[in-house]
């Protein structure tokens, strides 16, 4: 039986590249260019997975987004902006922050990035599992943590720098960032530093393999330790390494030994 996903979005252009993404997936899709078709459809209908547009016509979806929830309180919802003339996509996506969706999608987005909503939804639904944000400029580094994560069931969003996901991604709802100690531009200490101030309930992992010959590994994440972070791992590490930083940061338990491939601070 195919899934069916609505899509909520009132320009034709935009709906059809939607539409094919998702059917291009084995899934059905309805498309629905004014709110109030939409809420009755999702009334009606088992709606598995929702791409809701912020804007559709003069009307804010946000507005409706509860209702939409409590309809169909088993879907994942994904918003979807460009902005509008009055408002930037940075400031649509802060307000969109505020209703948390299950994944926030600045126009134009990927079919992989459909893909991730729709694998979530097979899954299950939105079952809040928890999620993880990787950054490291090592593209290498980000797929082998997220393929592992992924794997765990863990949701995983990836970022090449700081400064990308600053704007990318909700880090509020984030439960732990895996963070690379050495970057280009804002680099891992100062994110990481900004992140424990800003948002102290993210549970935060450095990881670094130092930096060439000026600084090794161990220095490199005892100046993370400084920072506060829950857990540390060096680089090279295999998917035990990680899986178990992971899982006793995320999971407290009373002591895990410090070792020169990874240690957890509790």
């Amino acid at each position: 039986m195919r899934l069916t996903a609505l899509i909520l979005e009132d320009s034709a252009t935009q709906a059809t590249i939607i539409r094919r993404m998702v059917e291009a997936r084995g899934w059905s899709a309805l498309h629905f260019t004014e709110v109030k078709d939409a809420l009755e459809a999702v009334q009606i209908m088992d709606i598995r997975a929702m791409f809701l547009d912020v804007y559709v016509g003069d009307r804010n979806t946000l507005r409706h987004f509860d209702r939409f929830r409590m309809l169909a309180p088993g879907a994942v919802i994904a918003l979807m902006t460009a902005g509008s003339k009055e408002t930037s996509i940075a400031d649509t996506l802060a307000q969109a922050r505020k209703y948390q969706a299950d994944y926030l999608m600045p126009k134009p987005f990927t079919e992989p990035q459909v893909g991730d909503v729709l694998t979530r939804a097979e899954k299950g639904g939105p079952l809040h599992s928890r999620h993880v944000l990787v950054i490291d400029d090592s593209r290498t580094v980000c797929l082998f943590v997220k393929s592992a994560l992924e794997a765990e069931g863990y949701r995983v969003s990836v970022a090449p720098t700081m400064e990308t996901a600053f704007s990318s991604v909700d880090i509020a709802h984030v439960d732990l960032v895996l963070c690379d100690v050495f970057m280009p531009g804002m680099g891992g200490l100062k994110g990481m530093r900004s992140i424990r101030s800003t948002w102290p309930k993210v549970r935060l992992i450095s990881m670094s393999a130092g930096m060439e010959n000026k600084v090794s590994s161990l220095e490199a994440l005892n100046a993370s330790r400084r920072i506060g972070v829950h857990g540390q791992i060096c680089k090279p590490f295999t998917k035990e390494d990680l899986l178990e930083v992971v899982e006793a940061v995320l999971e407290p338990i009373p002591h895990i030994p410090d070792t020169p491939a990874k240690s957890v601070m509790l």
